[in-house]
């Protein structure tokens, strides 16, 4: 199966994160004591760390022999008021426990989630306790449920494969457009056009978390959040408690979009062997990480 998304996915999880926070707010008997609940995660010095992983399957929960197709580190701080979101390349090659080096999205082919967070946090010097692994089905629900996305489509994108799992054809026009989920999910599984292929993927989908937090913070927009819980439960796998998930989503919200970066490991791509990769840049790596307090200094 070709691979579908890269950082679309985590932005659906941003979303649903926004969702269940504001939902559990507005389902308050005590207005005042929610309202002040919500005013003392302004001031909360929690901080959240959860790897999104994204996989080619219709259902993470029955997912085998599946690689990874995207993996993202989110790591959200009420003592700073940040929130950063770090793309992991899924062509790194890296040393994975029992298999070598190779690329890192074997890792949850080897190992499930377990492994795939063993590896990340490995390699990047973290220690990241939570993961949410999330299929593209929920790719399409979502979208569909907050009533389609805007998205700025930079190419003409007309691609067929009947063999793929589900069939695929894209077919979709360039310019700016709302997207419904079908339509979604053809632009995020499109792979060929890119100027520098899985790097500016990167940068085109990561492009979609502006539009779509200001699509679910708009005022009809917590309207959807039972629809979107549901959909979530069925379509992710995930050791990240719901109550903490609520407490995420509702400092994200108070700390604010203007406030989330965005960055990708930087790195350079070869070919090893016929097989193309992507070389981490070590140091630059950990000074990125540093600089985003995603990890302590030294």
């Amino acid at each position: 199966m070709k691979s579908f998304f890269r950082g679309f996915f985590a932005t659906l999880l941003i979303v649903c994160a926004l969702f269940f926070g504001s939902q559990w707010y507005i389902n308050r008997s005590d207005n005042t004591a929610a309202q002040t609940w919500v005013e003392d995660l302004k001031n909360s010095n929690e901080k959240f760390q959860v790897l999104l992983i994204g996989i080619d399957s219709l259902d993470s929960k029955q997912a085998e022999n599946t690689r990874s197709d995207v993996m993202m580190v989110l790591d959200v701080d009420g003592a700073k008021r940040t929130a950063s979101l770090v793309s992991v390349p899924r062509d790194s090659r890296v040393p994975i426990e029992g298999h070598g080096k190779t690329k890192i999205n074997h890792a949850y082919a080897y190992g499930k989630q377990d492994l795939a967070l063993q590896t990340v946090n490995e390699n990047l010097g973290l220690n990241i306790p939570y993961y949410i692994v999330v299929d593209y089905a929920f790719v399409k629900d979502v979208v569909d449920i907050v009533g389609g996305i805007d998205v700025d489509v930079p190419m003409d994108m007309d691609y067929e494969d009947p063999s793929a799992d589900p069939p695929l054809y894209i077919h979709l026009k360039q310019g700016m457009q709302t997207l419904n989920g079908d339509e979604a999910l053809q632009f995020v599984r499109f792979r060929k056009g890119y100027k520098n292929a899985d790097l500016d993927r990167v940068k085109a989908q990561q492009a979609f978390i502006s539009s779509l937090v200001n699509k679910v913070k708009s005022p009809g927009g917590l309207l959807h959040a039972p629809s979107l819980f549901v959909s979530y439960m069925d379509h992710t796998t995930s050791n990240m408690p719901l109550s903490k998930v609520s407490r995420m989503g509702l400092t994200l919200i108070s700390i604010g979009e203007e406030n989330l970066t965005t960055n990708t490991l930087p790195g350079t791509p070869k070919t090893i062997d016929g097989i193309s990769y992507f070389i981490v840049d070590e140091a630059g790596t950990d000074r990125l990480l540093k600089d985003l307090h995603m990890k302590p200094l030294k």
